[in-house]
């Protein structure tokens, strides 16, 4: 089965949970910068975490299906049509064959996740369907979706239930804001920089820079430090928040590099992680600290409650099940 892309949009590329086990040999992980709303798709219409999906940033796109597929559309900032009539985020919809999906960008958030039953169909490299633009590997021939690219999909799954006509409750999503607040441990440079710099950290709002992309996210800050000292470039991971030689802020995200040679002043918790994915130019965040303890306590309280989430979605989708 195929999709045609009718139109592009600003970006859009083939995404998954990221390139696992390649990090020792400088190759980043890359994947769905907002990992819950990728997984949380692929569970609404039946499919595995790992399978691929389409991260749409800013809108834009525009799909006309042959054949009838079942789709969901998650994330923060799209209006949905299906022909024409407006369709829900965050559940399952049922694409008739002949139809055309829309996503307009609304002004609020930037990357959303269209799922397709069956997956998206592109090529594994190094165990991953991710798109690393950089490198110009893996997704879709290693770019960003053109008008006229044809897209396969499908894995010889059954039909759902043609009733499925539920979504999640809002409070199961994510707390997308403009001027959210992203939880932090801190790092292990924290104590490089002066105690206002510190204090301003935590207590002041950081605007989001013009120069941020899924490398990273510049803030602005005015960071001073008590020592000028050099260091070796060291372990970086999505989340790590570095300081510049300007004194403004990077928050790392998942395209960053593998290793890297400025002061780790925190580090941003993975449950927040999507929140912070959703951010874009003039955005205003501030951080929050937590204790190394209390933030292991927000990750298995994250992980308990996504995959209980995904294993609801898999019960309400059984085929032979009637919902309502």
């Amino acid at each position: 089965m195929i999709a045609r892309v009718v139109k592009a949009g600003v970006l859009t590329t083939v995404q998954d949970l990221g390139r696992a086990g390649y990090r020792s040999q400088g190759v980043v992980v890359g994947g769905a910068m907002d990992g819950f709303a990728h997984r949380i798709s692929n569970s609404l219409v039946g499919n595995s975490a790992e399978w691929a999906t389409l991260e749409v940033t800013f809108g834009g796109l525009e799909l006309y299906f042959e054949a009838e597929s079942w789709i969901a559309i998650t994330g923060h900032g799209v209006a949905v049509r299906i022909d024409g009539t407006e369709a829900d985020c965050w559940r399952p919809l049922r694409i008739a064959a002949g139809s055309r999906l829309q996503l307009a960008y609304t002004g609020q958030g930037c990357r959303s996740y269209v799922a397709i039953r069956g997956g998206w169909q592109v090529p594994e490299v190094l165990g991953s369907y991710s798109t690393y633009l950089p490198a110009g590997w893996g997704g879709y021939e290693g770019r960003a979706l053109r008008t006229g690219d044809v897209l396969t999909y499908g894995q010889n799954l059954p039909p759902l239930h043609p009733s499925l006509n539920w979504s999640l409750a809002p409070a199961a999503l994510p707390a997308y804001q403009t001027h959210p607040t992203v939880r932090v441990i801190r790092g292990p440079e924290w104590g490089f920089f002066t105690p206002e710099s510190q204090r301003a950290f935590s207590r002041q709002s950081h605007e989001v820079l013009p120069q941020s992309n899924r490398m990273g996210y510049r803030l602005e800050a005015r960071m001073q430090k008590l020592r000028t000292t050099e260091l070796l470039s060291t372990a970086v991971t999505a989340g790590t928040i570095q300081v510049l030689p300007d004194g403004n802020l990077v928050v790392l995200m998942n395209d960053a590099p593998t290793t890297g040679g400025y002061p780790r002043i925190a580090q941003v918790i993975e449950p927040d992680l999507s929140v912070m994915a959703q951010l874009v130019r003039g955005n205003q965040v501030q951080f929050s600290l937590l204790s190394p303890e209390q933030a292991e306590d927000k990750y298995v309280q994250y992980q308990e409650f996504t995959r209980n989430l995904e294993e609801t979605l898999v019960q309400r989708l059984h085929p032979t099940t009637n919902v309502h």
